[in-house]
């Protein structure tokens, strides 16, 4: 049974953009998302266009353990698979994420299920428009912790606070958009768009501040010919993040072979703003390194700290990603050419 849909593509692409701005203008203030550097090698995590964008099946790990040197460092774990439907107009996802703080003190754990649709603007040039939807769970271990009346009672066993539960979950909302091309992208997404209560306590609410991205690059080809192309490339990217008062420019630059790929890549918004204690909002510079074959790659990436808070003190952040590709139907032919690094 074959099973057709008749959707205008451009109604589809305004109600995309509505949702967008929607969520723009009321999105409140609060905490923010773990920031992985290297986002292109599972692009799902910031944009549910990317879902299918390649024409293969792609199953994506990555792993983030920020702030290494410090006691109660950061993690975080991605899983994404993805791949183009069946009638090859879209593409679907599954995203599956996992972050703890404190040492597992605090845990979030999210699953989210993408769908992407795509529409030919020109012989080389598609634009996806997509919406995901998930369930999140948070977490505290209460025995990890301790409070001010432990302190208070000579080391108490177990604290008196009331009002804070252990576990909550709700529903997640997110949409994006994705224009590709044989030689640029751009996207821009907004996550937690019907901004959640993810607070753990039963006594006040915390609203989970909307998450806006957008993103892009370009890719410039060093070889010449046909057989050569991708061979030797430059791809230049971006990615700017608001999420509250929170926001973040990350520029980056790679040299791409097809067996290896090397990036750098700088943090932080110094021309425009300044840190809260006055200082240049100079974040951190990342150096990417990956390598592989049509069918797997490997990335590893080290955030090196510029911030106040020093690598002496932080240790840096250390990424991990593994990726596997594989054609979804042999009778479909080789993949769609995508311009975006895989790191």
């Amino acid at each position: 049974m074959n099973l057709s849909l008749n959707i205008d593509p451009l109604r589809t692409i305004i109600a995309t953009f509505t949702l967008l701005a929607l969520a723009w203008f009321t999105s409140p203030v609060s905490a923010q998302d773990m920031h992985f550097t290297q986002y292109n090698a599972a692009p799902t995590s910031i944009n549910p266009g990317y879902a299918g964008a390649t024409g293969q099946a792609r199953a994506v790990t990555l792993y983030r353990a920020q702030w290494a040197s410090l006691p109660q460092a950061y993690t975080g774990f991605h899983f994404a698979y993805d791949r183009p439907t069946f009638d090859h107009n879209g593409g679907i996802g599954v995203l599956i994420s996992h972050e703890e703080a404190g040492a597992g003190a605090l845990r979030s754990s999210r699953v989210a299920l993408q769908y992407a649709y795509e529409f030919q603007l020109g012989p080389r040039t598609f634009v996806r428009p997509a919406l995901q939807a998930g369930v999140v769970s948070r977490a505290v271990n209460l025995n990890g912790l301790t409070f001010m009346d432990q302190l208070l009672r000579n080391d108490a066993a177990t604290s008196l606070e009331q009002g804070l539960g252990t576990g909550k979950q709700y529903l997640d909302l997110g949409t994006g958009v994705l224009l590709v091309s044989r030689e640029f992208w751009f996207g821009a997404s907004a996550d937690h768009i019907n901004t959640p209560n993810s607070s753990l306590s039963h006594d006040y609410a915390e609203k989970l501040a909307v998450r806006f991205s957008a993103h892009g690059g370009g890719r410039v080809p060093l070889s010449v010919g046909p057989k050569s192309r991708n061979d030797r490339d430059i791809v230049l990217a971006f990615n700017y993040t608001n999420q509250g008062l929170f926001d973040q420019l990350d520029i980056g630059t790679y040299y791409d072979l097809n067996v290896m790929t090397i990036g750098l890549w700088y943090r932080g918004i110094p021309v425009l703003q300044q840190a809260a204690d006055g200082s240049l909002d100079i974040d951190a510079v990342s150096v990417i390194f990956g390598f592989g074959n049509k069918l797997w790659r490997m990335g590893y990436s080290y955030d090196l700290t510029l911030s106040k808070l020093g690598i002496a003190t932080s240790g840096g952040s250390h990424e991990i990603s593994l990726k596997y590709m594989w054609d979804v139907n042999k009778k479909d032919g080789p993949p769609s050419y995508h311009p975006c690094v895989q790191y």
